[in-house]
């Protein structure tokens, strides 16, 4: 985790935890034990910074793919860390893989995954959104309760990315982020959706 409470928090502070996570030295002065194989960036916003990009560029030197979300704008205009070259940018698609009005999209944008909408386009539920259903916390009165929320966005398409290229990584260990860049603007992992 990388943001505070309300995801409050700066670049910095990301950056930190990318570089702990990467196993790379970082201000806790610690490691992990082993570095992670794939990390997941569903934060983002407008700022390019040269310092953000040689912390990515060095992650993405040990070895860490590097997944982040494109953002929420239906803009697109770059947004950051997704932005970053050797960052794989996730947009996000409904449950019909049309794209979801709410998602940045662009040349800059890897890859597209579900990321839910706020509507019922499969009529199958009248009480559920087509929303990723997912873990979460309500504060009722208080009194804090963990339950299962339905959430839209492409913080909720970049963990899909992010899971399945944990997955690759764990069916083959040596694959680099170079490689699976390649893999990624080959076509070999995906259907071209326009």
């Amino acid at each position: 985790r990388a943001l505070g409470i309300g995801g409050g928090g700066y670049d910095y502070d990301i950056e930190q935890a990318v570089r702990f996570a990467a196993g790379l030295p970082n201000n806790s002065g610690t490691v992990p034990p082993r570095r992670a194989d794939v990390i997941n960036l569903s934060v983002g916003g407008p700022g390019f910074s040269p310092g953000s990009q040689a912390v990515y560029d060095q992650a993405r030197a040990a070895g860490v793919v590097i997944v982040a979300a494109a953002g929420n704008d239906g803009a697109s205009q770059p947004n950051y860390p997704a932005a970053f070259p050797g960052v794989i940018a996730v947009g996000a698609v409904d449950i019909n893989k049309a794209w979801a009005y709410y998602s940045n999209f662009g040349s800059w944008v890897s890859v597209v995954a579900p990321g839910g909408v706020g509507q019922n386009v499969n009529n199958e539920n009248e009480c559920r959104p087509d929303g990723v259903l997912s873990t979460g916390t309500k504060d009722g009165g208080g009194t804090l309760v963990n339950d299962y929320v339905f959430l839209c966005g492409t913080s909720m398409a970049t963990p899909h990315v992010a899971g399945v290229m944990a997955l690759m990584k764990a069916v083959a260990p040596s694959l680099t982020p170079q490689r699976v860049a390649e893999l990624l603007a080959s076509g070999a992992l995906t259907d071209d959706l326009g």
